[in-house]
């Protein structure tokens, strides 16, 4: 069956493990309407919650998805406006058959999609399972009509979860910068930390779908440059930012530097592993080798696997994973249904240095013994192509296509790899130097564009 691409709904929404495309031209109410039956179609739901995020398009598409669902004979709970991790975590400790996000994450402000969760806090994604939902899509007539849904809040039992992390009475009174970015992050954060003895300095709390300020994508630096200025001007233990649907995010040092989102993981699962070298740690492939230094101290087990949500989530259920981190700002915790929640990764670092007493720069000096670029896009013609006479060019170092391709040599590493939801290529590298690393990053990129 399937669709054929037509105004309001294309083929090109259904990626690897989410919905994502521009509103209204690619994904509108009717659209979203058609989509929430091929759900319901799909999962054999019966009960479904759907949260939303600040965008200016989501109640419109939230509201029509919620008729998909009701006209197809489900019971829809409306979470209202919700962080995706907390709709992550409906699904695993709430009776619900699907919880949905609507939301498109970092992208700019005229992209709207959905992010998918079943019974066990199991994500809807990878092995094709969004596209198969694409493929039972069918012709319907969408006619707004009075919906009767249950409204429910579920920001309190999340706060309960989240603090249960970690023992809130040995937090130190830290003063933080925290950047919500305009996106759902500013009032569950400030939710949060009333329940913490720290005082925050808000930037950007009011939930606001033009994003005013700057893209709630805080792995770009140009999206944290205030945040920067203004943790060093308040002179903070840190600054904290979250992109548009909360569950990912950035630290910055009191010294106004950038954590990276390899950094934050390896002092994570360095802590962790300290505290039992037993557990099971998931890396990304792209993952530093500061995070590969870490397993190897604790002499832990340890599995790398491919980057995305999707197929992290699998991994953790299916290797019985403790935690995961990715270069991207998602953590992943086995006690969290193998869901992501930068939430949960802020409290276990301010717990982290409570413990520790030293500023979070000193801490994180053992994990900064590498440099490594920010991740580089660059738009190319085949990009599988491209990848393999990179292949060919760097064929003496040691090559994997787990994710994309990486080669791999004594003092450096590349990969690059598609994007899974934008016409992009990606570029990693890392190096023991910073000299080097302005060598081969210079060296890549000018190959890069000369096979684009």
């Amino acid at each position: 069956m399937g669709i054929s691409d037509r105004p309001g709904l294309n083929s090109s929404i259904f990626r690897a493990y989410d919905i994502r495309g521009v509103y209204p031209t690619e994904l509108n109410e009717g659209g979203a309407y058609m989509v929430g039956k091929a759900i319901q179609r799909y999962t054999n739901c019966h009960t479904v919650a759907v949260g939303r995020d600040a965008r200016l398009s989501a109640p419109a598409i939230h509201r029509a998805v919620c008729q998909g669902f009701r006209d197809s004979g489900c019971e829809v709970f409306d979470c209202g406006m919700a962080g995706t991790d907390m709709m992550n975590w409906a699904a695993g400790a709430k009776d619900f058959d699907v919880t949905i996000s609507v939301t498109a994450s970092h992208n700019p402000k005229e992209w709207i999609g959905m992010k998918l969760y079943k019974r066990g806090g199991i994500q809807i994604g990878g092995d094709g399972e969004v596209l198969a939902i694409g493929e039972v899509v069918t012709e319907e007539d969408y006619r707004p009509a009075e919906l009767d849904m249950t409204k429910i809040d579920l920001l309190p039992d999340w706060i309960k979860h989240v603090l249960s992390f970690i023992d809130p009475a040995k937090i130190e009174p830290f003063k933080i910068v925290v950047d919500a970015g305009n996106g759902v992050a500013g009032p569950i954060v400030r939710e949060l930390f009333r329940h913490l003895p720290v005082k925050i300095v808000e930037m950007y709390f009011e939930p606001d779908g033009n994003f005013p300020y700057h893209l709630p994508s805080p792995i770009e630096p140009q999206n944290v440059a205030d945040l920067r200025q203004r943790v060093v001007i308040e002179k903070a233990d840190l600054g904290i930012a979250f992109d548009g649907d909360a569950d990912r995010m950035f630290l910055i040092d009191e010294q106004g530097e950038i954590v990276t989102g390899n950094e934050t993981t390896a002092m994570v699962m360095d802590q962790l592993l300290k505290e039992d070298p037993s557990r099971i740690m998931l890396y990304g492939a792209i993952a530093g080798w500061n995070i590969r230094d870490v397993i190897s101290k604790h002499h832990a087990v340890a599995y790398r696997t491919k980057v995305g949500t999707g197929f992290i989530k699998k991994d953790m259920q299916t290797r019985g994973a403790y935690f995961a981190g990715e270069h991207s700002g998602h953590y992943y915790f086995q006690r969290n249904y193998n869901g992501d929640s930068g939430l949960i990764a802020v409290v276990l670092v301010l717990a982290l240095i409570s413990q520790q007493r030293q500023p979070l720069s000193q801490i994180l000096k053992p994990y900064r013994q590498y440099r490594q670029i920010p991740e580089t896009n660059f738009r190319v013609g085949d990009p599988k192509l491209v990848m393999e006479k990179l292949a060919e060019r760097y064929a003496d170092g040691q090559v994997d296509w787990l994710d994309g391709l990486t080669v791999t040599y004594p003092d450096w590493w590349l990969n690059v790899r598609p994007s899974s939801n934008e016409p992009l290529l990606r570029l990693n590298v890392e190096a023991v130097s910073q000299e080097l690393l302005n060598s081969k990053a210079a060296e890549l990129s000018a190959a890069i564009s000369d096979l684009a």
